[in-house]
């Protein structure tokens, strides 16, 4: 199983440079590699809704309030990445900081969550953040900027082709439009759609 040595040696050795045993050694190679690496790793897991670190969750109504807009605001729990959904489409919702605001007296979350534990990781998810990493230290490594530009045609199939496999796993969740809910998708229908599609260039059915 993975851990940040082993994406960061994909990083190096996709860049044919010698891999590292420690994020502490004294070369830039684990100097870069430490510098970059949560941030890379927290990006690329923002990307899509992972299976491999997707979480489900019930929030907690903090006794503060919003100054004004909502009712309520909860506090996301620390180790959320990306907020994917909440149980219900029809609730009114908006993220501001670490708070979720809305006008709904309970939230059932579902969100991208950063592993404590990175051999959670899918062997697919892990290539694809070394993968993303040497794209971040090809430059600074190498001076090469036709390697840097090489890394990310290679990080953007990999990406195309690890979220085509990811979607597979599983069946689809779904939502049914109500009166309310179809006014605003601008149709009276009775539409669905994946909980997790994005709110733009979504094809109807």
């Amino acid at each position: 199983m993975a851990g940040a040595v082993d994406i960061c040696n994909i990083a190096l050795t996709n860049l044919g440079e010698q891999k590292i045993v420690s994020l502490d050694e004294n070369n830039e190679r684990a100097r870069l590699s430490k510098l970059r690496f949560d941030d890379v790793r927290d990006t690329v897991l923002r990307l899509h809704p992972w299976n491999c670190v997707t979480a489900r969750t019930i929030l907690n109504r903090d006794t503060d309030t919003p100054a004004w807009g909502y009712t309520y605001q909860y506090s996301l729990p620390s180790d959320c990445i990306r907020v994917l959904a909440i149980h219900d489409a029809t609730i009114a919702y908006r993220i501001e900081g670490s708070k979720l605001h809305t006008d709904s007296g309970t939230i059932k979350l579902k969100y991208i969550q950063r592993p404590s534990d990175l051999t959670v990781l899918d062997a697919n998810v892990v290539n694809l953040i070394g993968i993303r990493l040497a794209w971040e230290l090809a430059e600074p490594l190498t001076a090469k900027t036709a390697l840097k530009t090489e890394m990310w045609q290679k990080f953007t199939l990999e990406l195309a082709t690890t979220r085509s496999m990811d979607a597979t796993e599983g069946t689809p969740e779904y939502f049914h439009g109500s009166t309310w809910l179809d006014g605003r998708m601008g149709a009276f229908t009775d539409p669905w759609k994946p909980i997790d599609a994005p709110a733009e260039g979504y094809s109807k059915i």
